[in-house]
């Protein structure tokens, strides 16, 4: 029986592609970089924010300029008081019941702590969560792999009655190396699911599907 939920942010609660992809974009244009606008794609997002800006500016090997960029992107996101990223169809009435439930809830995310606190205080979901993990939550950049054995361990928690849920296939691989088990969700970012469909334990095409597969 699942005790235990780890969600991925993006791609999995909310879809802020829109969002994201607002802010490259402005990030480019400030740093006078000039791109291709049709690799500003949701296909994009997901890995971490240098493997993203390599995927929408291939020929970018500055790495003076992809840090600026970087920075850039950082200032524009965090601070974007405009937000029009949303959750997923069911997904806060999802974890509304697990919270009623009693089930232990936590997050594990690429994104950095600021811009998460954000969207989700936006969303009026951080009640939801025991523990937010994100890339940067000790100082330094940790893996999914790493923050899923640290919930693990500091929650006390058994394996097998936790489960992973995201929509990447990295999210798979990290629950797999902690013997939790992995769900991907058909809804996220990415238009080839087959990487997410092979790695994951089950994979499921709505939230409604996702609760009756874990009862």
């Amino acid at each position: 029986m699942i005790k235990n939920y780890i969600f991925d942010l993006d791609g999995t609660i909310v879809n802020s592609s829109a969002e994201v992809l607002i802010c490259f974009k402005r990030a480019f244009e400030r740093a006078n970089y000039e791109i291709d606008e049709s690799r500003l794609t949701h296909n994009v997002i997901g890995p971490p924010l240098k493997q993203i800006l390599q995927l929408i500016a291939p020929d970018l090997t500055d790495e003076n300029k992809l840090n600026e960029i970087i920075g850039h992107f950082r200032d524009i996101y965090d601070n974007n008081e405009n937000d029009v990223s949303i959750m997923y169809s069911g997904m806060y009435s999802y974890l509304q019941y697990l919270k009623d439930s009693g089930y232990k809830i936590f997050m594990a995310t690429f994104k950095p702590m600021i811009p998460t606190m954000r969207i989700v205080r936006m969303l009026d979901i951080e009640r939801f969560f025991d523990d937010i993990y994100t890339i940067d939550k000790f100082g330094s950049r940790i893996t999914k792999e790493e923050m899923i054995k640290d919930i693990l361990d500091i929650w006390e928690l058994n394996p097998e009655e936790t489960v992973m849920i995201g929509d990447a296939p990295t999210d798979m691989t990290a629950a797999k190396a902690n013997s939790v088990k992995a769900v991907g969700v058909l809804w996220g970012y990415g238009a080839d699911k087959r990487p997410l469909e092979y790695e994951a334990d089950m994979v499921v095409e709505n939230v409604e599907e996702l609760k009756e597969c874990l009862k």
